[in-house]
């Protein structure tokens, strides 16, 4: 079982679909969301050796084979402290920080690194890239050559600290299960794809929060998932993954403010590319997307860019020609 162990003796778990036949490829770590861990990006490991890609996913803390948090740790994470919760945060980030470079330098990965965070794995990276001045200069110099994008893909407004819309839904908090409950049917409700109405009208009623009563436009993903495929892909075990989306909000809306707007960190970093790639039969994403996208257009130079299907996604490519605040 491949893993690596970084700062205070902490042991992340990873998978690598290995480098591709050519001597120069792309690598792309992936943070994984809440309740699937990295077992969920096998079938993109599967296909990428043939696009020249290789494929690195973690395991975030509180997943199997990565060491779990400490008693102090859920501490902070049940009943923290401003401070203490921000600083616990950028204590992560920190270690993914680490562990990206570690295995560059292990696996002598070409100088083309990309890190994407998928759903609640957004927000341990908008963590990671705030943590970069809490590493030395050397390590700053490595990641500063090699990693050359950041994806934030299918992000939520958890994530960003952005407060639950009227109306929003999300198995996690629904009373009316037991906790037993709560994981399944979260899956099912994230893995399901939506029929929104009209989007444009940023009414909420427009909507479709839960799988309530609406006629989906195709099975949920984990309903065409094996017992076998299941097994590998979602973690029952993620309390303090849904405490942090839950009760995190006022630290993470400061984290992405950090991300959006500290120049220096962003000069530390060197000219990355940021990508943001959503699907519009998310349940919850469009109504985040739509107001931030508009946020982000008047924030940043934002061009729209090609994609397979324009009718179900949409991504933005956002180029580092910032403004200076």
């Amino acid at each position: 079982m491949p893993s690596i162990t970084v700062d205070n003796n902490i042991t992340f778990y990873y998978t690598d679909s290995g480098p591709p036949s050519k001597s120069t490829y792309v690598t792309i770590f992936f943070l994984h969301g809440l309740t699937f861990h990295s077992g969920i990006f096998q079938r993109l490991a599967d296909s990428a050796w043939s696009r020249r890609l290789r494929i690195i996913a973690l395991n975030r803390r509180e997943y199997p084979g990565t060491t779990p948090y400490t008693d102090d740790e859920r501490r902070v994470i049940r009943t923290g402290s401003f401070e203490e919760r921000l600083s616990f945060m950028q204590e992560q980030g920190k270690l993914i920080v680490l562990v990206v470079d570690s295995l560059i330098q292990r696996l002598s990965l070409p100088q083309q690194v990309a890190v994407a965070g998928w759903s609640l794995g957004t927000a341990t990276l908008i963590s990671m890239f705030c943590s970069i001045e809490r590493v030395s200069d050397d390590v700053q110099r490595r990641l500063r050559d090699s990693v050359k994008t950041f994806i934030l893909l299918d992000t939520t407004i958890y994530c960003l600290g952005v407060p639950t819309p009227p109306g929003g839904y999300n198995p996690f908090f629904d009373r009316g299960l037991s906790p037993e409950q709560r994981t399944p049917a979260f899956q099912k409700w994230a893995s399901s794809y939506y029929q929104h109405g009209d989007l444009s009208s940023h009414e909420i009623s427009e909507l479709r929060l839960s799988l309530s009563g609406y006629e989906l436009l195709k099975r949920p993903t984990v309903q065409t998932m094996t017992p076998m495929e299941w097994e590998s892909t979602a973690s029952p075990n993620s309390r303090c993954d849904s405490l942090i989306a839950s009760s995190f909000r006022s630290v993470l809306e400061a984290q992405t403010n950090t991300f959006l707007f500290d120049s220096e960190i962003r000069k530390t970093w060197g000219k990355p590319i940021f990508w943001l790639k959503f699907g519009y039969p998310m349940a919850t994403q469009p109504v985040w997307l739509q107001e931030f996208q508009q946020y982000m257009v008047q924030q940043f130079p934002v061009a729209p860019m090609p994609v397979a299907n324009p009718d179900k996604q949409q991504a933005w490519q956002v180029n580092n020609n910032l403004p200076q605040y």
